[in-house]
């Protein structure tokens, strides 16, 4: 892991434990979360931030319509944020 790495790790991870001091103790989402920050040490770890990123490019961009569509087909509003 690169010292850049480390320290944008080091980032994302102190904005999670924020998010996680939110979060009752007994609440299920903290499962969801520790997962996600323990994904993300892994990935840094294994020296997959360059994927990491792009895949989080990719995810950010705004959906197509076809995208739209074949979430409503699974009953999902893709409206709700």
């Amino acid at each position: 892991m690169t010292p850049q790495d480390k320290i944008e790790l080091y980032r994302l991870t102190d904005m999670l434990q924020a998010i996680d001091r939110t979060f009752d103790r007994m609440s299920p989402l903290r499962e969801a979360l520790q997962k996600a920050g323990l994904a993300l040490n892994v990935g840094f770890t294994r020296g997959l931030r360059p994927e990491i990123e792009r895949h989080y490019r990719e995810i950010a961009t705004p959906l197509t319509e076809a995208e739209r569509s074949s979430l409503r087909s699974m009953g999902i509003d893709p409206e709700i944020s």
